[in-house]
């Protein structure tokens, strides 16, 4: 008696999305080369794929950096605290004691990205 096993590994993909053709490679000189190979990286992404999204036409965006991540959690938590200062400036709680504090804490955190960023 033969039985028959499931395959295993990663399932084929679809007809037509399976990545089976190449290009002709191209020549280029080692500047070129630097310049590509930059843009990639600023892009997060390998050369290939990079490379891949520019001849395709595909919007190309750069991935965030661990520093904007933090910048972004930073500014999100100054976002959230002064939501709910509002929210209880609404039901009628009156202005908290902290609003100070979390208003030159929002401050520092957008000087913090403005001077990330050159503006």
């Amino acid at each position: 008696m033969k039985t028959t096993r499931k395959k295993r590994g990663r399932p084929a993909k679809p007809e037509g999305e399976a990545r089976t053709l190449a290009l002709p490679s191209i020549r280029v000189n080692p500047v070129e080369m630097s310049f590509i190979e930059t843009q990639a990286a600023t892009a997060g992404l390998p050369v290939s794929a990079y490379v891949r999204s520019v001849l395709t036409r595909r919007k190309v965006t750069a991935r965030q950096t661990p520093l904007e991540d933090k910048m972004l959690f930073e500014l999100n938590r100054c976002g959230v605290n002064l939501h709910q200062i509002v929210k209880g400036l609404n039901f009628g709680n009156g202005v908290p004691n902290d609003i100070a504090d979390v208003l030159d804490e929002l401050k520092a955190a957008i000087a913090k990205v403005g001077a990330s960023y050159d503006t």
